[in-house]
């Protein structure tokens, strides 16, 4: 092994182990080497389902840029191996890469942390929420399996018209009355 190799610890969780929580520091993120875990959010005291990850992919990443706290909590739902990988990695690894590698790296992060800042300093309206529905909606669909589609658009897709149009007339109601 040379000088310069970084060795990154591993790490197993069993299933049903938390491994993050939200509000909590982040420092890492974890790289699943095999297992499975479902990543979530609690909202008015019930557990909402943001996404279900599996082997070769990554959670926790917005901890190697920014310090703020866990956004989700997340947990195995299988027994799972893990490598952790630090801000102290990352950077050590971005040191001894490509100057091209490094600079695309930076506006990567860059684009980030303006997205972040304007997506949590901007005024919300009542035209973003219906947006960022239908956008939810048609992505949601995009992941489900073919034999699932139908059964997601029979099942939530009149009740998204019926929200959105809920919306649309409180807004004109608004606007009348301005």
């Amino acid at each position: 092994m040379g000088k310069d190799t970084v060795i990154l610890e591993r790490r197993f969780v069993p299933a049903g182990k938390r491994i993050l929580k939200e509000g909590e520091e982040g420092f890492c993120a974890y790289l699943i080497q095999s297992g499975k875990v479902q990543v979530y959010t609690e909202h008015n005291g019930k557990r909402v389902k943001l996404a279900e990850l599996g082997t070769g992919q990554i959670f926790g990443e917005l901890a190697l840029i920014f310090d703020e706290p866990r956004s989700a909590t997340v947990e195995a739902i299988e027994d799972c191996n893990f490598i952790i990988i630090t801000r102290s990695n990352l950077k050590h690894k971005m040191e001894r890469s490509d100057a091209t590698i490094r600079a695309i790296m930076e506006m990567l992060t860059r684009r980030i942390v303006s997205t972040n800042n304007s997506l949590f300093c901007q005024n919300e309206s009542i035209e973003d929420l219906m947006s960022a529905s239908s956008i939810i909606y048609e992505n949601v669909l995009k992941t489900l399996p073919r034999a699932q589609q139908n059964a997601f658009q029979d099942a939530v897709l009149p009740k998204l018209d019926a929200c959105l149009e809920a919306m649309r007339d409180f807004k004109k109601s608004m606007d009348e009355n301005q």
